[in-house]
C-alpha cells in the first residue's frame, strides 16, 4: 500500500483528495494549518474520524523564518508520494520535499509566486511604520514567495482547470519545470452529502431558518460566492455580484406578486455595499441573508434552493460555489463562454446563460417558468460534474501515482 502525503489544505480542497485516496486503498495523510475556519477538515465532515489521518501542524505558527526543520522532516519523511499547495507546500519544498502533484487554487500563481523573494530593509521598516505588516502578510510579501514558487515550478505534475489566457499566462511566466495538465481539483469529497439528498441530514447551523426559509417561499434562488464587485482586490478578483443584485430587482419590478427571494451569504469584502445596493433598490425584504458558514451547512442550503448563481464577470468553467451547487443537484446561472472550453470538453454541463443584470432577470423568468426543465437541468449537470470533475480527475491522479517507480 503506497503512502501518500497530501501538504496544505486551502478550503479543505487536500482533505477531499485524501478522502477520495482512502477509498481507493492508498494510506493517504493530509498535513495542514487553520489560517481561517474553513480550513479545517471539521468544516466538510460530520465525522470524527478525520483525526485518524489529519495531522495539524505548527510550522508557520511564528513565520517561515523560524520554521523547525527537523520537525517538518520528520512529519513528511517516508512517503512514497506528494501532493500539495499553498503555503504549507512551500515549507515542505524549503525543507527539501518536492511535490510529485502540485494543485494551484488561484492566488498562488496570479499573486504570491510573483512577489519579490526579499524583503529589503527599507521596505521591511516602510511597511511596519504603515502598520499594514501582520506576520502573515509580512511573510506573504517576503521569503516565503520564493518558496510558494519553487514548490509550484518544480513539481513533477500541475494539475488544474483551464481558466482563462490571463490565468494561463501568470502561470506560464512562473516557468514551471514540471508537467501542466488541464485536469480539475476534485475538492469536495461527494459521499460525505449523499444522505442530504434524501433529507437525511446531519445537524447543521441554522437548519431551522433554512426550513423555514424553504416552506415560505415557491422558489429561492441562491449565490453563496464571495460579495465582490466593488473593491478592486487585483486584476483576477470581481464577481459582478451587483449584476444579480440589480437583476433580482428587475425581475420582481416585472412580477411584484411572486413568492420568491434571493438568499446570500455574509462573506467577500463587499458585503456592506451589497446590502446598501438592496435597500436602495427597496428589495430587502426580499433578500435573505446567512452568515458565513462551513461547507457542510452550506451544502444543506444548496439542497434546499431552487436555482444557485455562479460568477457575472469571468468565464470560468468550475469553482468552487458553481460545482458544489450541481454536485447537489441544482441549475446555475451563471457567465460561460463556451468556446473557452468546448476544445477539453465535447459537451459541456447545462445552465442558464447570464452575465448582465437583465439577462439574469430573463434567466430568473426562465427557471420560475419551466420547474421541470430546471429540475432536469440539475440532474444532468450533476452527472456531467462527477464525472468530469470527481471520477475522470481522480484516476486521472491515480495513474500518475501508479506511474511513479
Amino acid at each position: 500500500m503506497k503512502r501518500i502525503a497530501l501538504v496544505g489544505n486551502v478550503n479543505n480542497n487536500l482533505f477531499a483528495i485524501t478522502r477520495h485516496l482512502r477509498d481507493a486503498g492508498y494510506d493517504a495523510h493530509l498535513f495542514y494549518r487553520t489560517p481561517m475556519p474553513h480550513f479545517h477538515p471539521m468544516a466538510d465532515t460530520y465525522s470524527l474520524s478525520y483525526t485518524d489521518y489529519c495531522h495539524e501542524v505548527n510550522w508557520l505558527d511564528k513565520n517561515l523564518h523560524y520554521a523547525d526543520g527537523n520537525n517538518v522532516r520528520k512529519m513528511l519523511s517516508g512517503f512514497d508520494f506528494y501532493i500539495g499547495q499553498g503555503d504549507e507546500a512551500a515549507v515542505a519544498f524549503r525543507f527539501g520535499f518536492i511535490m510529485d502533484v502540485y494543485y494551484p487554487y488561484g492566488s498562488d500563481v496570479y499573486k504570491y509566486a510573483h512577489l519579490p523573494a526579499k524583503f529589503n530593509s527599507g521596505r521591511m521598516l516602510y511597511t511596519l511604520l504603515k502598520g499594514e505588516a501582520t506576520e502573515y502578510k509580512l511573510m506573504k510579501t517576503g521569503t516565503i514567495a520564493s518558496f510558494i514558487k519553487g514548490a509550484i515550478t518544480n513539481a513533477r505534475y500541475i494539475l488544474a482547470e483551464y481558466r482563462n489566457e490571463e490565468y494561463e499566462d501568470r502561470l506560464k511566466a512562473l516557468h514551471y519545470k514540471g508537467k501542466y495538465e488541464h485536469v480539475p481539483m476534485p475538492f469536495i469529497y461527494t459521499k460525505e452529502y449523499d444522505n442530504l439528498a434524501t433529507n437525511k441530514s446531519a445537524d447543521v447551523h441554522w437548519k431551522s431558518e433554512i426550513d423555514n426559509m424553504r416552506q415560505s417561499h415557491d422558489f429561492i434562488i441562491l449565490y453563496h460566492g464571495r460579495q465582490e464587485w466593488k473593491t478592486e482586490h487585483n486584476d483576477f478578483t470581481g464577481k459582478n455580484t451587483h449584476h444579480l443584485i440589480i437583476g433580482f430587482a428587475q425581475y420582481l419590478k416585472q412580477n411584484p406578486l411572486a413568492n420568491i427571494c434571493l438568499c446570500m451569504v455574509e462573506y467577500g469584502s463587499d458585503i456592506q455595499y451589497s446590502k446598501q445596493l438592496i435597500v436602495e433598490l427597496g428589495i430587502n425584504n426580499r433578500v435573505k441573508w446567512f452568515p458565513k458558514m462551513y461547507r457542510k451547512d452550506i451544502m444543506y442550503l444548496i439542497h434546499n434552493v431552487d436555482v444557485c448563481c455562479g460568477e457575472f464577470k469571468f468565464s470560468d468553467l468550475t469553482f468552487g460555489t458553481i460545482v458544489e451547487a450541481m454536485l447537489m443537484g441544482k441549475p446555475v446561472i451563471h457567465h460561460r463562454k463556451d468556446e473557452m472550453f468546448t476544445e477539453q470538453y465535447k459537451d459541456l454541463y447545462p445552465m442558464l446563460h447570464a452575465k448582465q443584470p437583465e439577462e439574469i432577470a430573463v434567466a430568473i423568468s426562465n427557471a420560475i417558468d419551466d420547474k421541470a426543465a430546471l429540475i432536469e437541468m440539475g440532474n444532468t449537470a450533476k452527472k456531467w460534474i462527477i464525472t468530469n470533475f470527481i471520477e475522470r480527475p481522480m484516476q486521472h491522479l491515480i495513474n500518475i501515482i501508479e506511474q511513479k517507480q
